[in-house]
């Protein structure tokens, strides 16, 4: 039931967010502001879960902390250039909105070089 509490925040925040826009254009960014400042607040609230998850992971299939560590960083930097891509589209900057998902996807496919070569290196010594 967290899910619909989350959606009715969402769907909440949008709504309040038009209705502001139609007084006061100017304060109805703060609105959609606030409403995804606290959105991702509460996703961060639930971090420590899925790290103690990854840790026993990494623990029973003998991964390097190193990776584990890379790969929450790739998908904080996907989550961070998602969330500010659609509140550029929201606030009607597609162009920059185009930018932020540029640079997050080269900022991915740069942090992930090393795991790709970790993995080239594990295919050449099995051959």
């Amino acid at each position: 039931m967290v899910i619909l509490k989350i959606a009715l925040i969402g769907i909440g925040g949008a709504v309040l967010a038009l209705v502001v826009r139609q007084f006061q254009k100017e304060y109805s960014v703060f609105v959609l502001l606030a409403v995804c400042l606290f959105l991702i607040a509460y996703l961060t609230s639930n971090v420590s879960v899925i790290v103690d998850f990854a840790e026993n992971l990494g623990e029973k299939i003998h991964i390097s902390d190193t990776y584990i560590k890379i790969l929450f960083k790739l998908l904080a930097i996907a989550f961070i250039c998602q969330v500010a891509s659609n509140i550029c589209q929201d606030l009607g900057y597609q162009a920059i909105s185009f930018q932020v998902e540029i640079i997050g996807k080269i900022s991915i496919f740069i942090l992930s070089i090393p795991i790709i070569n970790s993995l080239l290196e594990t295919i050449e010594s099995v051959m």
